[in-house]
């Protein structure tokens, strides 16, 4: 069954006033301005589903970056091992408790080529000492110019600068606000000042949960390739997201038009993360047994 997939972008600009990049929103209505958010976890899933399944990376993007929210939940879930990093920025939220166990999944995202911001920044000795931790493996940290002072975003643009971190102001609503900012040393801006958040959408399969839960249970299994791609084939709407995520970057790969292949590309280990990610996506529900 086909339905409607959408999303919101919002650009980020450099000092130029140039696109640089574009942050990947969560829609839960194509005609919502905004989005209630019960959940992080479930909001980025739906995104990147969205993004992977339905309407293709460089549809929304084309050759530039695409900030995505990282809760803790998905930087431990490997969840972002899925994304290419040429185009993808891991963008960590500020309520994410550091811990040893984020330091390694940050690591190793650096390590695979991610680039890391830290969202929501406000330049106190709290946030300072929760996110030192992270600082030799962040790009950008993104300051709330609502939440800093105009003394703290000038304060911070030297902190952070001397530790080579690139600096981005958002919630930028005014000139006054923008050339303050561009004074202080920021490189990037974002907010209703330049644009609105877009929607863009796309047409969705929707598969359904029993179906993921039954694949799941064969990788758990230790289920052989062939028996996993039989049982694949036989679940249509499954396949058709496969082949859609597989194709979506037309760039890294020839043309798959097969389960077969498909999942030979991806490899069964990305697999279970793959529908992991569709899960997460999807309302609560209790696995089939």
């Amino acid at each position: 069954m086909e339905s409607l997939a959408y999303l919101a972008r919002q650009p980020i600009l450099d000092r130029e006033g140039k696109i640089f990049a574009y942050e990947l929103l969560f829609r839960d209505s194509p005609t919502s301005d905004t989005a209630v958010i019960a959940s992080d976890l479930l909001a980025t899933a739906q995104v990147l589903e969205n993004v992977l399944n339905s309407i293709g990376i460089q549809n929304i993007v084309g050759t530039r970056k695409a900030f995505v929210n990282c809760s803790r939940n998905m930087l431990l879930n490997s969840m972002f091992k899925l994304l290419n990093p040429k185009y993808f920025v891991l963008e960590v939220l500020e309520d994410v408790e550091v811990d040893d166990d984020v330091v390694e999944a940050i690591q190793k995202y650096k390590a695979q080529g991610f680039e890391i911001a830290l969202d929501d920044f406000v330049f106190n000795s709290q946030f300072i000492e929760r996110f030192q931790p992270l600082f030799s493996y962040v790009s950008y940290i993104k300051m709330d110019v609502v939440e800093n002072t105009p003394e703290d975003m000038e304060k911070a643009a030297a902190y952070f600068k001397a530790k080579n971190i690139l600096m981005l102001a958002e919630k930028v609503e005014d000139e006054d606000t923008f050339k303050r900012c561009a004074a202080a040393g920021y490189d990037f801006f974002q907010g209703f000042y330049f644009a609105r958040p877009e929607l863009v959408t796309g047409e969705k399969i929707d598969a359904t949960s029993s179906a993921i839960w039954r694949l799941l249970k064969l990788l758990r299994e230790r289920t052989t390739f062939d028996e996993f791609c039989n049982v694949l084939e036989n679940s249509p709407e499954v396949a058709a997201n496969l082949l859609k995520f597989v194709n979506a970057d037309s760039q890294t790969h020839c043309h798959v038009n097969n389960v077969k292949d498909a999942v030979a590309w991806v490899g069964m280990r990305h697999m279970q993360e793959w529908l992991m990610l569709m899960l997460y996506a999807r309302r609560p529900q209790k696995p089939q047994r």
